[in-house]
């Protein structure tokens, strides 16, 4: 019978744990019949814990006062028996893995999942970017100075982007819908609904402003104040989708990057 302690990091001491590992773990199984412990880095710890945890083991030991141990390091050769314990542990952790692993049944979807995933995080930031430039055009005063081909070209280029990223979202919740995963479902209805509200914003046109005195049909002025507002109520709706879809995006690369690199 192997008993299982894991380091405590914050505490600096070994805890006996017997029923469930993580892969940042660091852990010393205890053979009392053959006097080794074996010390188990996980992939996700670190060397320095493991030196940290090696130089504590002592404590650990302390409790076995009648028996000198051999320690062992636990690389690529681990005997059956640990083996198992290892597996028995690290079972919820790994049922998890799989669950993510199985959210693709395949490959066309994980590789169009990928690619419009990343378009739908691209363009509203492209979208934002173009936006973004209104804050170079001519100051006079207090207000913007545009004229009237130039504002038109900057709101056309920003909805056209809106546009693609509407496209995307509405590719990944066919995807959804074909793998029948209720959390891209859901990301993705997000995105098309705020991404629409978006478009629908943007085409008000000359609308979008209160002009200023002074404007006439070929040059506007805009205080600079409702621009500041406007790009603010803008990145305020893309981060609405644009984070949850980054996280999405990053927990994908990490289970799928040997299928998509």
């Amino acid at each position: 019978m192997l008993k299982t302690y894991i380091f405590n990091d914050a505490n600096k001491n070994w805890i006996e744990e017997q029923s469930s590992l993580l892969y940042h773990d660091l852990c010393a199984l205890v053979d009392e019949e053959r006097n080794i412990i074996y010390v188990w880095n996980g992939p996700k710890s670190s060397q320095e814990r493991l030196k940290k945890g090696n130089e504590l083991l002592k404590n650990l030991i302390s409790i076995y006062s009648n028996i000198n141990f051999q320690i062992s390091i636990l690389n690529k050769k681990v005997p059956d028996y640990v083996q198992i314990r290892l597996d028995e542990m690290l079972g919820e952790i790994k049922r998890e893995d799989k669950k993510e692993y199985d959210k693709f049944s395949r490959f066309i979807t994980l590789r169009l999942y990928f690619i419009f995933l990343l378009s739908a995080l691209i363009f509203p930031l492209i979208s934002f970017l173009n936006l973004s430039t209104s804050l170079a055009w001519r100051k006079a005063g207090v207000n913007y100075e545009v004229n009237s081909e130039l504002y038109d070209s900057w709101l056309s280029i920003s909805i056209f982007f809106i546009f693609l990223t509407i496209i995307s979202f509405s590719v990944i919740l066919t995807i959804g819908i074909i793998e029948i995963e209720n959390k891209i479902i859901t990301y993705s209805i997000i995105g098309l609904i705020v991404s629409s509200g978006i478009a629908i914003y943007l085409q008000q046109g000359i609308y979008l402003f209160f002009f200023q005195d002074g404007s006439t049909a070929s040059i506007y002025y805009i205080k600079q104040s409702d621009i500041q507002l406007f790009l603010v109520l803008i990145v305020f709706g893309i981060a609405i989708y644009e984070i949850p879809h980054l996280v999405e995006l990053i927990n994908f690369i990490k289970v799928y990057r040997k299928f998509i690199l």
